[in-house]
């Protein structure tokens, strides 16, 4: 029987203790992350760059004339970063430095006292959260959190070891070794803070961008202190291949639905196959979710087929926000979304489903005036006691979704089998 091996989790009653979910969504989220130490280290983390940027700037008080370089770096940040906000907004990759404000952000920690570099990550975090993309509030914290505290590591390696500031310093290999290590820096207190919060982490491909990113504001930097015009040639060319680049990249991404972004049905199972097999192999935890819009086709014969694409982008949207650059997102049908969860046991797949179902229920598009949103009712498997084959286990996901669905829907199922399928 379906209903001796799945477990269930509805709506109703946990909504109406909580209140309005579009209220309490942000808190939430945070408090809701299967693992409660990492909540402690994000924290942890905010309070550190927080205190140390008060502390600095108590300490050493940005001078007046540092003002001049500051609003330069950060008028030059907004408007790169709003030429290439296009593509920006196709990146799958959230984290702070993961886009041009990479370069601007090094460069001000070469030119800027400590705590106005900090201020500089601050703009940049607030300029992407309004302008290019709004994720989970706790994520994107955390990631500004993180990116000040490496620009202040970097920004610390002249004074603590005595030399020059940047702009006064010589163009000699001592200078450069200097400066390369402050890059190094950079870089590095970056990848250690995000490297234990699992949720937050990145394909190596983002940290290689972020390292060209770097180069890059070392050249901004340089220019602005020997050539500034240069920096305007810079500026403009960097924005130019940045677009060229990523706009290649998505082209060349045939796997990808044209109407969500996410992968094609056909592209997330030869993917998922791969993670399966290389997973199930080490023995590792492995979820899969499965998730399907409630009364989908009246919503689309109520408000017309223009409002339907536009919940399924932000259902897409949704999924994009709420699960780890290494997890697999793929669009399985018309109104049918699937999502692999490498590294992730059936418990915490349960709690990712469920923080996943009250978001896209607090999301709604605008209809002129009035909007619609949608819910969606999600079934949940997990390896091996769904299946030893991956299509066993979307099978298993499957059967949880219809039960879920047969249930009254805008719920989670998850499979629980005595024995194994496979």
């Amino acid at each position: 029987m379906v209903g001796d091996s799945l477990m269930a989790t509805g709506s109703r009653g946990r909504r109406d203790r909580l209140g309005s979910p579009r209220r309490i969504l942000g808190a939430w989220s945070l408090w809701e992350l299967p693992r409660r130490g990492l909540i402690g280290y994000l924290l942890l983390v905010d309070a550190a760059a927080l205190a140390a940027t008060t502390y600095l700037f108590v300490l050493r008080p940005p001078a007046s004339s540092s003002l001049l370089p500051f609003s330069a770096l950060l008028a030059g940040m907004v408007v790169s970063s709003e030429l290439s906000r296009p593509v920006e907004r196709s990146r799958a990759d959230t984290r702070l430095g993961a886009g041009l404000d990479a370069a601007w952000i090094f460069a001000g920690a070469l030119l800027l006292p400590p705590a106005l570099a900090a201020v500089l990550v601050v703009a940049s975090a607030g300029y992407r959260w309004f302008r290019i993309r709004r994720g989970i509030p706790h994520r994107q914290v955390f990631a500004a959190s993180a990116t000040m505290l490496s620009a202040l590591g970097a920004s610390l390696i002249p004074l603590l070891l005595h030399a020059p500031p940047f702009a006064d310093a010589t163009r000699d290999f001592e200078s450069f070794a200097l400066v390369f290590a402050t890059g190094l820096v950079f870089l590095s207190v970056d990848a250690a803070l995000a490297a234990p919060a699992a949720e937050f982490g990145a394909e190596p491909s983002g940290f290689a961008f972020d390292a060209a990113m770097v180069a890059f504001g070392l050249l901004l930097a340089w220019s602005a202190v020997d050539w500034p015009l240069v920096t305007v040639v810079l500026a403009g060319a960097l924005v130019v291949l940045h677009r060229a680049g990523t706009m290649r990249a998505l082209r060349g991404h045939a796997g990808t639905d044209s109407g969500t972004g996410l992968l094609t049905a056909s592209s997330w199972l030869d993917g998922a196959r791969t993670q399966f097999d290389l997973l199930r192999g080490r023995g590792a935890d492995l979820s899969l979710l499965m998730l399907d819009l409630d009364h989908f086709a009246r919503l689309n014969d109520r408000h017309g087929r223009h409002v339907g694409d536009d919940v399924l982008r932000a259902v897409a949207d949704t999924l994009r926000a709420e699960v780890r650059a290494a997890d697999l997102v793929g669009r399985f049908g018309g109104e049918e979304f699937v999502v692999l969860l490498p590294g992730t046991s059936r418990f915490d797949a349960h709690a990712i489903a469920e923080r996943i179902r009250l978001r896209i229920s607090s999301t709604f598009v605008s209809l002129g005036g009035t909007f619609a949103g949608a819910t969606v009712s999600i079934g949940v498997s997990s390896h091996p006691a769904g299946g030893e084959t991956l299509d066993r286990l979307v099978g298993a996901a499957d059967q949880a979704l219809r039960a879920a669905k047969g249930a009254g829907r805008n719920r989670t199922f998850v499979f629980e089998a005595d024995e194994p399928l496979g």
